[in-house]
């Protein structure tokens, strides 16, 4: 079965990479079993440049049209506050979704999006594809076979970003940190200089360190300490986009969840947890599902 998509929001660069390889675009990459098929986004000039990089056959003006004409739409926005919006028709007329990261850019908007789908029993995922990448998925074992003591997360992020603040990339990070640890962050403390920021995570099983600066290029790394063993490594993105599409492809056909519904809330309040603490200049605890 080939899966048809509709990709809703063309402002992000993943619309390209995600047409590409469904596409047959990006060869190396390539998954098959999906097809891009329609494309919605807010500007003209934009959505016929996707189209044409992701050998897009339709562009839409109202994400209506494409209902009945796929089997899965990709939110695509680059600002989580749109997203809520524009997965809500496609979630309400039964058709399954990806919302890229941050699955919203609030605890509330999150929250409302996955009870949406509960309620709808529509097949739902989100997450950052940097989840699924070999080092992540390497690290996460030892932490399943080892008692877990220390976890710290280093990538870029920027709480002025005109996409939300710190979650439009800090969300990378606290991404990997629940891939790795689980969810079971309980409290954060943070402080910032510079724009840079220290966040101190206390998590059920174990102390972690998420550290964000904007002045970081796109590089993430990693480092582990269990009783036993002790790893730092970078995160390998190579084949995070594919990697990304395979587990996508694996929940339409299984009809199964890629992740919990505390796995998606749980970094998106990890998150604004970091923030609050910013700028409260206090502990704050993370929000629960």
């Amino acid at each position: 079965m080939v899966y048809k998509i509709g990709i809703v929001g063309s402002d992000n660069s993943h619309a390209v990479v995600f047409s590409q390889i469904a596409n047959g675009v990006d060869g190396e990459n390539y998954v098959p079993g999906f097809k891009v098929t329609h494309l919605f986004g807010l500007d003209d000039k934009r959505n016929k440049e996707v189209a044409e990089k992701g050998k897009i056959e339709n562009i839409v003006s109202d994400i209506n049209e494409m209902i009945g004409k796929i089997d899965i739409a990709f939110i695509e926005f680059r600002h989580g506050g749109l997203h809520l919006e524009y997965a809500k028709p496609f979630i309400e007329n039964k058709v399954p979704v990806f919302v890229d990261k941050p699955i919203a850019a609030t605890t509330s908007d999150a929250r409302k999006l996955i009870h949406l789908a509960k309620e709808n029993q529509v097949l739902l995922t989100s997450f950052s594809t940097l989840r699924f990448t070999n080092v992540v998925q390497e690290l996460k074992k030892i932490f399943e076979k080892e008692d877990p003591v220390f976890l710290s997360v280093l990538g870029p992020g920027d709480m002025q970003s005109e996409y939300g603040g710190l979650i439009f990339y800090g969300i990378h990070c606290t991404e990997i940190f629940n891939e790795i640890s689980g969810t079971g962050v309980k409290e954060v403390y943070s402080i910032r200089k510079n724009g840079n920021i220290i966040a101190t995570l206390l998590h059920e099983k174990l102390i972690g360190t998420i550290k964000i600066a904007p002045e970081m290029p796109y590089l993430f790394s990693i480092e582990i300490l269990t009783k036993k063993s002790y790893f730092s490594s970078k995160v390998d993105i190579e084949s995070c986009y594919k990697n990304g599409m395979i587990k996508i492809k694996e929940m339409l056909d299984k009809k199964q969840w890629v992740l919990s519904e505390n796995e998606m809330f749980e970094p998106v309040a990890a998150a604004k947890a970091i923030e609050g603490s910013i700028l409260s200049g206090k502990k704050v605890k993370a929000e629960l599902f």
